[in-house]
């Protein structure tokens, strides 16, 4: 194992792909012509973002509006909704063929087949997906370098996530704000990713205890993950691991409870 550096908020080791020529980010609630004028939106609809006085008719109007418009946006390239995502507005975001980001914070949808028509899509992250169960469709997307799923509890097969042996950087988890832990039966489902940089299950609890199949993620360089065990299993997966160097599982002290001598958790960039 290799020095160690950093803690979770530097930026070493830290893997997200690059979007070429990605302009500031626009945030909108109701659609205007100012949307035509970037590549990288943010849609913030939630009830909770709307004044008081802001009827549930006048959102419906504002969420019919964005249905029809989204379809069009083919200038979009990364996209971010704080927006209730039903299966109707789901199916108009898979329609934005140039979408290379797509950040849904949650969701009802139960089908998320439609992905497979964005063909460039390079990072996805799914938020509070409270009905989805079957991920399958995703294991189609050859194009994907980070995917992040959070408190989406009904997922069956999350397993099949090791079939995306493309994938570069990869979390999982539960809600940190409950708190509640994702449960995964095991680590062995996910050996297959060998160009694995970046691997977040800080919030993901794992059934069988076994951790040592992480020595199989070769590449893998940081590892955010605050998982329980004998101090002697910890150091011997840090110890023999031939890249491993930074975050949470190498950073801090669990006999000690605080980070390593010589770390900075919250340095500034």
């Amino acid at each position: 194992m290799n020095s160690l550096i950093i803690g979770k908020d530097q930026i070493i080791d830290t893997y997200y792909p690059t979007i070429e020529h990605l302009e500031e980010e626009r945030k909108l609630q109701e659609y205007d012509g100012n949307v035509l004028n970037t590549n990288n939106l943010f849609i913030s609809t939630l009830a909770m973002d709307f004044p008081s006085n802001i009827s549930s008719k006048r959102r419906k109007e504002i969420e019919e509006e964005w249905k029809e418009k989204l379809p069009h946006l083919n200038q979009i390239k990364r996209l971010n909704l704080r927006h209730k995502v039903d299966q109707e507005f789901f199916e108009c975001i898979c329609k934005m063929q140039n979408l290379e980001v797509l950040n849904i914070w949650t969701s009802t949808v139960t089908n998320i087949d439609s992905l497979k028509k964005l063909t460039k899509l390079k990072a996805l992250s799914l938020s509070n997906c409270s009905r989805l169960e079957d991920i399958s469709p995703l294991t189609t997307l050859r194009s994907l370098e980070s995917l992040s799923i959070l408190a989406s509890f009904k997922v069956i097969n999350y397993e099949l996530i090791g079939k995306m042996k493309w994938l570069k950087s990869l979390e999982l988890g539960g809600d940190s704000f409950a708190p509640k832990n994702l449960m995964l039966q095991s680590i062995e489902p996910f050996t297959g990713l060998d160009s694995l940089i970046e691997l977040d299950l800080s919030y993901a609890s794992i059934k069988d205890k076994n951790y040592r199949p992480i020595l199989e993620l070769k590449k893998l360089k940081r590892l955010d993950a605050h998982w329980r065990m004998k101090n002697q299993e910890r150091e011997f997966i840090q110890n023999e691991h031939p890249s491993l160097q930074s975050g949470f599982f190498v950073a801090y002290d669990f006999v000690k409870n605080e980070f390593k001598d010589g770390i900075e958790w919250w340095k500034e960039k």
